[in-house]
């Protein structure tokens, strides 16, 4: 909510097109492999790689991704409540932090039963927090045609820190009028979009489904739900630049949506919306803790140790690394990212180069093999650690080109190449574990 309304009042409608419309096509990916993947009896998509591939390595692989990925990924949900409970209580960041870092931990260490009745709470909160808000804007803002019209004339820095000062008619420009280059807004489909395709966080509640059906009907309904959600954050992003053309008293995106609420348009409301924004950080964050302990415990120990652990001894070795994994995310979250929209992008394009072709290509095509799935795996890794690297060693604007680009093209070539070759000196034990 903060990272993608944030980036609407400085970008304007070309973080749809970053952002929004790739995770909908990621939403597509994910009912196309909806069928195929309930056929699998797994608990994690790392134990799909070993089933499939017959490859224990593989699965330590994937289990070593997620425990890394989603302990970064930790920082954005933290980060999100820390702002906006610095602002709703008038406290320091550090200490707002801790807040939610004690909060995820306590409703974590219940397990999934626990996660799910929050996320109902949570799910309810997020709705009409967004609803409310945007009505309030709406309401300040004279209509949505007036809305626009004063949006194509803004032309002034969003905030002291940020980079450039919007050109008018920026903000309804797909592209910001050169603030997101369109290789930028084409290769970030490989961030958001395939990242959200290949994301275990979303293929897990895949096969926890009753059924096929069942599985196919909550990704429909939940794009149908987040449409209108994200009608609500655009109306607010945009919305909030037109109260508001200048904030001189922020310093990220982040920041945008807490202020306008608490400084701009304060009401009674306020709080309610306030809350409304730590509950999506929060429901967010006991998912990710939750997949990212049982990557450590199950994949990576249970799958290389084959230790005979006891129902019990096994809850309390997973809250224990709940609670290691949730307290190095929040020392991290101390000096966080700048832009939490592109700083996601990042971590879910590690998911693209590493997941995607293992995931899918050993879905829907008999002839992958283990050695190009392990091949694709590292290779695109490694290709999107150097371009990363690349954009620091030399300076260059790092908005030209995703950097998970690169590497899901590496994987793609690896995968193939690799599989062809291998495939044709060991065809028929493939073919064999595709078919059960």
């Amino acid at each position: 909510m903060q990272g993608l309304s944030g980036s609407l009042y400085a970008y304007g409608y070309s973080a749809v097109l970053y952002a929004v419309v790739p995770w909908f096509f990621g939403a597509a990916f994910l009912v196309v492999i909806a069928p195929r993947l309930k056929e699998y009896d797994i608990l994690t998509v790392p134990e799909y790689f070993r089933i499939r591939y017959d490859s224990k390595m593989l699965q330590a692989m994937g289990g070593c991704i997620i425990v890394f990925s989603y302990t970064f990924c930790m920082i954005i949900q933290i980060r999100g409540f820390g702002v906006v409970m610095s602002e709703l209580l008038d406290i320091n960041y550090t200490l707002a932090i801790i807040l939610v870092y004690l909060f995820i931990i306590y409703t974590t260490f219940g397990g999934l039963f626990s996660v799910t009745k929050t996320d109902g709470l949570n799910f309810i909160l997020i709705v009409l927090g967004t609803a409310l808000a945007a009505g309030l804007i709406f309401n300040h803002a004279d209509g949505i045609m007036i809305l626009h019209k004063k949006a194509a004339l803004i032309s002034t820095r969003p905030f002291p820190e940020f980079p450039f000062i919007t050109e008018k008619g920026a903000l309804l420009d797909p592209f910001s009028k050169g603030m997101y280059p369109p290789m930028m807004v084409l290769t970030g489909f490989c961030g958001w979009g395939l990242g959200l395709a290949a994301n275990p966080q979303y293929a897990m509640r895949i096969t926890s489904a009753r059924n096929k059906e069942t599985a196919v009907k909550m990704i429909c309904f939940s794009v149908l739900i987040l449409s209108i959600v994200y009608v609500g954050i655009f109306i607010i992003g945009i919305g909030s630049r037109v109260l508001q053309p200048s904030i001189a008293h922020i310093q990220s995106t982040d920041e945008v949506f807490p202020y306008i609420i608490n400084k701009v348009i304060y009401s009674r409301l306020s709080g309610f919306i306030l809350i409304s924004i730590t509950a999506a950080a929060v429901s967010t964050a006991n998912s990710q803790l939750l997949i990212l302990s049982s990557g450590f415990t199950y994949d990576i120990f249970k799958n290389l140790t084959n230790a005979e652990i006891d129902d019990d001894r096994f809850i309390n070795f997973n809250r224990l690394f709940i609670l290691i994994a949730g307290t190095i995310s929040l020392i991290l979250s101390i000096s966080p990212p700048k832009s939490l929209l592109v700083y996601g992008s990042h971590i879910w394009g590690v998911f693209s180069v590493t997941f995607l072709l293992p995931l899918y290509g050993g879905l829907f095509w008999k002839k992958a093999t283990k050695e190009g799935a392990i091949s694709s795996f590292i290779g695109g890794l490694v290709v999107m650690i150097i371009w990363l690297f690349k954009y620091k060693i030399t300076g260059i604007n790092e908005h030209m080109i995703h950097p998970a680009f690169p590497g899901v093209v590496a994987s793609i070539f690896l995968f193939y190449g690799v599989s062809r070759y291998t495939y044709d000196r060991k065809g028929d034990d493939i073919e064999v574990r595709f078919r059960k």
